[in-house]
């Protein structure tokens, strides 16, 4: 076989590779595993591939772009199975805990039947998932401290029940039509504190955190959903807060189900939602809402007026730079580059926005504003 070389590679990287086209020639589940790579790699190429290694989402307001965002996506997406997320981080998760009772009784040799027992048990359960890489099991490092296992566990649950939600609700119908934003948050917050729990162990990677991303950006792309946490990998979720973000997960589950339980329009947003919130608003010309301040219990809020696509850099850095606000609410359409520029400075200075998508003539309200904050942002106001 002829030795890999490239100029773009460093020696380790050559060893690595080489290596593996090595092994290759004689086990085909490498082989496979180097398609599946390839095949990856393919559909990484080019705008889409800078956008997927980037981990961030950036809606489009061309239907073309959209369309050609939405086909790479689900090129990425097609192979995701939620089923197997959920076997796999599950026996992911106990197989952690077994390494730990494992180190810890070892030494003593006691039970020392009854573990190589429960360890040939899970190594036959893990023969028949795909992708189930078992670190825990067969790392030729010593394992990281417990704790730091134990929380690696414990975001392998948190992955496990997010997608079980996911087949959950989608089997009640309650993601039709189109999954409750609060959901998605919470998702790209489960997938990012896995991440981050593996660094804590110098792991780079998982096959569960990555199906998990690639699915839920599947379905913010499919329906226009910003998620603008966690989708990043300079934007890591704290994975210490693994017991809270289970608890939200599951209370969202129940929220989710209670407001399509009756197959009307669901609950309305509580109007205290914004309570003592201060609010800048981005609007074209047009009567101002009068009492809404009353009506919502909100700190302050300020109307700028700002005609649809008009150049609006300069007025955003003024604006969104000023730090007298909690939230913005985008009533008007932007330029591309100044919407791309909108979202970088909330998320510079940490500022929540929403987006109102009004019809001809419909004002804004504040009753479809609590709507919209409740839809689009509410766990994160409630957090």
């Amino acid at each position: 076989m002829d030795t890999l070389r490239s100029p773009q590679l460093s020696d380790d990287l050559h060893l690595l590779l080489n290596t593996l086209l090595e092994v290759g020639q004689e086990r085909a589940d490498v082989r496979a595993a180097l398609r599946h790579l390839r095949s990856a790699l393919g559909g990484m190429e080019g705008e889409e591939g800078e956008l997927l290694a980037q981990r961030t989402l950036t809606p489009h307001p061309s239907r073309r772009d959209f369309q050609r965002e939405s086909a790479a996506v689900d090129q990425l997406a097609v192979g995701v199975n939620l089923e197997l997320i959920v076997k796999r981080a599950r026996w992911k998760a106990e197989s952690c805990r077994f390494a730990i009772r494992r180190r810890s009784e070892a030494p003593s040799g006691t039970d020392g039947d009854d573990l190589s027992a429960e360890e040939n048990n899970l190594r036959a359960r893990r023969e028949e998932l795909e992708d189930c890489y078992a670190w825990m099991l067969d790392s030729p490092r010593p394992l990281p401290e417990d704790k730091r296992v134990e929380e690696v566990a414990l975001c392998y649950d948190i992955v496990a029940r997010a997608a079980e939600l996911c087949i959950e609700l989608k089997a009640e119908g309650a993601l039709s039509p189109v999954p409750a934003p609060d959901l998605l948050f919470l998702l790209a917050e489960s997938q990012s504190s896995l991440l981050t729990a593996l660094a804590h162990c110098d792991l780079r990677g998982d096959s569960d955190q990555r199906d998990l991303f690639l699915w839920l950006k599947e379905q913010t792309t499919r329906h226009r959903v910003y998620v603008d946490r966690h989708m990043r990998l300079d934007d890591p979720a704290d994975s210490t807060k693994a017991p809270q973000l289970m608890e939200r997960l599951e209370q969202t589950a129940k929220s989710i189900r209670a407001n399509s339980g009756g197959g009307g329009k669901g609950t309305a947003a509580p109007k205290n939602l914004l309570a003592g919130v201060r609010i800048l608003v981005l609007a074209p010309q047009g009567p101002k809402p009068e009492g809404m301040v009353a009506e919502l219990g909100l700190d302050t809020m300020r109307w700028v007026e700002l005609e649809e696509g008009a150049p609006a850099g300069e007025l955003l850095d003024q604006e969104l730079n000023a730090s007298e606000h909690d939230l913005v609410v985008l009533a008007t359409r932007l330029a591309e580059d100044d919407y791309a520029r909108f979202k970088g400075l909330c998320a510079a200075s940490d500022t929540l926005f929403v987006r109102m998508s009004l019809g001809d003539g419909e004002e804004l309200t504040g009753e479809n504003l609590a709507s919209e904050c409740d839809r689009q942002i509410g766990e994160r106001l409630r957090s």
